[in-house]
């Protein structure tokens, strides 16, 4: 069964030989494990087919100290090189004064597209999704998170065209990663604290739920498959976005209980898991590491599918934690789950 063929299988609930692996490995944890980490990668290979690769300058070249950076789109950054995304601290857009006059950066060069249907029709047999964007996230970093929800609470017509103009943006990369031949198209906005949703779930349905519907419309008519991440605390929201066409879902599910989200949404949504990052794969045992592993795996791959395994891997994450992941993929990932 190749890699691409499971991915399906477990989607759609048909049967994969093993749950499914996805490979997420920050760059701060190649420069604290180098080798040893590639070799644990090698091991169990991405069935969405990255490759470790081992940064080319020294970790105190590339990591831990504070970077500035202006990004495509007009908002300044700082983060701690090769840890964390950052945090905008000058947005693009700190008013409305210069709204009619903002622009975009020019859409991605064609030649990606061409390039990456040239890779697709010579060798397919991993999976590979497209990029759909961000669309809360983006509107964050472009406006600001104070200015956002202040935009949100008085219903601001320039949010309103914004909101627009950044879908149809991000529909016309879309329909051309759906041209280049992909499996599917990958969203990210992370919609939750760690106790509630960002903002009230009715203004969630009511502003954003429909620019999500049609930015996912095409994909469905090209009978492709949508992922969607979204950090935090968003049980309120997750039927929402099965409803409109998400058939794989990637939300914190330790924090909102696996038995909860099981009941929910198992066996009629597929889940990309987001093991414990904050405390578990970190911090646990290797035994604590794997029973984690083990109540993901029963609570939501028990419908002959419906689980891909996938675990953030930090600079903070011990190498020994790591192999105790993967070895639990390994051997529990296995089609039937005779362990159950």
């Amino acid at each position: 069964m190749t890699s691409r063929e499971r991915v399906l299988r477990a989607i759609t609930f048909t049967g994969p030989d093993r749950v499914p692996t996805n490979h997420a490995i920050f760059p701060g944890a190649y420069q604290r494990h180098g080798q040893a980490l590639v070799d644990v990668l090698h091991q169990y290979p991405d069935d969405f087919g990255s490759r470790p690769v081992l940064p080319s300058v020294p970790p105190q070249e590339t990591c831990g100290y504070l970077e500035q950076y202006r990004d495509e789109w007009g908002s300044f950054w700082v983060r701690l090189k090769g840890y964390t995304a950052g945090e905008v601290k000058q947005p693009a857009l700190p008013t409305w004064d210069a709204f009619r006059n903002y622009e975009f950066p020019p859409p991605t060069p064609q030649e990606h597209f061409d390039e990456l249907k040239a890779r697709l029709e010579g060798s397919h047999d991993h999976w590979v999704n497209g990029d759909g964007g961000a669309l809360f996230e983006r509107l964050q970093w472009i406006r600001g998170p104070e200015n956002l929800y202040l935009d949100l609470a008085e219903d601001r017509e320039e949010l309103h065209l914004l909101a627009d103009r950044l879908a149809d943006y991000h529909l016309a990369n879309i329909t051309r990663y759906l041209q280049a031949g992909v499996d599917g198209i990958g969203f990210a906005d992370d919609w939750g604290s760690q106790r509630a949703l960002l903002i009230r779930p009715e203004q969630w349905r009511s502003f954003f739920k429909p620019r999500y519907r049609r930015m996912i419309a095409p994909i469905k008519e090209a009978g492709k498959y949508v992922f969607f991440h979204t950090d935090g605390w968003t049980l309120d929201i997750l039927e929402d976005l099965h409803q409109i066409g998400v058939d794989v879902l990637n939300p914190q599910h330790l924090l909102m209980g696996e038995g909860e989200l099981s009941h929910r949404l198992g066996g009629r949504a597929c889940f990309r898991s987001d093991l414990d990052r904050q405390h578990i794969i970190p911090r646990g045992t290797p035994q604590e590491i794997t029973e984690h592993v083990k109540r993901v795996i029963a609570a939501f791959g028990r419908f002959n599918g419906g689980l891909i395994l996938h675990g953030e891997i930090g600079p903070d994450v011990p190498l020994e934690n790591i192999k105790a992941m993967y070895a639990a993929f390994r051997e529990y990932g296995q089609y039937p789950l005779t362990w159950l």
